[in-house]
């Protein structure tokens, strides 16, 4: 009979879970903070090291914006700020550099294109479709010919970047 309740004894099952418990939801043992935290931590980090790199046109209001952001995510998310002056350490601040000279000679060309247009076909604001096509038709080899160069300069510089 005992080993007829030994053979029993190996078929039952306990339950050690806690009532309430989300299974497959697992959080840092140490820190007690969640690995959707961890991923947003990182995620920032990188976004900070990118705009503090970010020079020119537009850098400062990025950063401003971020931080507004960040500031709001460190009062709202418990132990946020901990953990992102962790992660602020482990970024690759020369990445972020190379990615804000290839953005900034990006835009810097662009933007030169633009204005370097208006001036070849003498405008200064927006214009109309009639008046824009008819300066097109009657200029069309030379406009053509001017799009295309601009085209090349801006692909020539994003593909040469350093």
């Amino acid at each position: 009979m005992s080993s007829q309740q030994s053979s029993n004894s190996n078929d039952f099952l306990e339950h050690y879970g806690v009532l309430g418990m989300k299974w497959g939801v697992r959080n840092d043992k140490d820190s007690g903070i969640s690995k959707g935290t961890q991923r947003l931590v990182k995620k920032d980090a990188k976004r900070y090291a990118d705009a503090k790199m970010f020079y020119g046109k537009g850098a400062g209001t990025r950063r401003k914006l971020l931080k507004a952001e960040l500031d709001k995510k460190k009062r709202t998310i418990p132990g946020y700020e901990k953990l992102f002056d962790n992660e602020i350490k482990n970024v690759d601040y020369a990445k972020s550099a190379n990615k804000a000279k290839v953005e900034r000679t990006y835009k810097d060309t662009t933007y030169r294109a633009r204005v370097t247009i208006k001036q070849f076909l003498g405008v200064t604001g927006p214009l109309t479709v009639a008046a824009g096509s008819a300066l097109y038709f009657a200029n069309k080899d030379a406009v053509d010919n001017f799009v295309i160069n601009q085209f090349k300069k801006t692909v020539g510089a994003i593909m040469h970047r350093p």
